[in-house]
């Protein structure tokens, strides 16, 4: 039954899109509403946003969307055949997302306890990433993790401190290998963002981490496009 009611949907949407694009002169105030309630699914439109799209438009939005989904592809295979080769499937962790490509590494590969200074043993991994992030279009967004257990030191006085610096120290490393700065940014979230709960040393370990996102154009765009909105209401 299901099957039959997906197929009717997405008959109607192709046969949506076919008209749309047929209509060339249509006039584009009527595009921005037409296309108002498509769905993000699709990758053009985030879903509720409105906005302005031509017939060319809509082209070079799917052909993009199918680019960088493409590439997204890529860097997900590559990245789990290397960790898969290194021996490193314990401590790396590989994943699509909606925002783009995750790498998740554990603390215990990155940093001795409660430092933030980069082993020598993780920078052929980081080595790898800052080749991989070169050659790639996406921008990148590193996350700092720590467990709940409080830590008060002179460097750092709190885990906010710990995941932050640890953060930097990645971005720092990929900036030493000529990645461009401008791509890069560092955020710390302590102990707020665990991957499962804190409940024992087991779930501890894999909550310390730090998390590079490869931010894909596409995540991108559609949250300019909600800064970038058209202001409603009377005028």
């Amino acid at each position: 039954m299901w099957m039959s009611t997906f197929s009717d949907m997405a008959t109607l949407l192709m046969t949506f899109f076919i008209l749309l694009l047929s209509m060339a002169s249509m006039d584009k105030r009527k595009i921005k509403v037409a296309l108002g309630s498509l769905q993000g699914s699709t990758g053009v439109l985030k879903e509720g946003s409105k906005t302005e799209l031509t017939q060319e438009d809509i082209l070079s939005r799917l052909s993009f969307v199918q680019n960088v989904r493409s590439v997204q592809r890529k860097i997900t295979q590559s990245l789990k055949e290397y960790v898969k080769s290194a021996q490193m499937s314990e401590v790396v962790t590989i994943a699509e997302t909606k925002k783009g490509v995750s790498v998740r590494i554990l603390d215990k590969m990155l940093f001795e306890p409660g430092s933030a200074e980069v082993l020598e043993k993780a920078k052929p991994l980081l080595d790898k990433l800052a080749a991989v992030i070169e050659e790639s279009p996406f921008n990148i967004m590193v996350e700092g993790h720590t467990d709940d257990i409080p830590i008060s030191t002179a460097l750092y006085p709190s885990n906010w401190e710990l995941s932050t610096a640890r953060a930097v120290s990645v971005v720092k490393y990929f900036i030493s290998k000529e990645v461009s700065a401008q791509r890069l940014s560092a955020a710390g979230y302590a102990e707020n963002h665990p991957v499962t709960p804190n409940i024992s040393a087991a779930s501890r370990a894999k909550n310390r981490r730090v998390e590079i996102n490869f931010v894909s154009p596409e995540f991108a765009e559609s949250n300019k496009q909600i800064f970038d909105e058209e202001p409603t209401g009377d005028q």
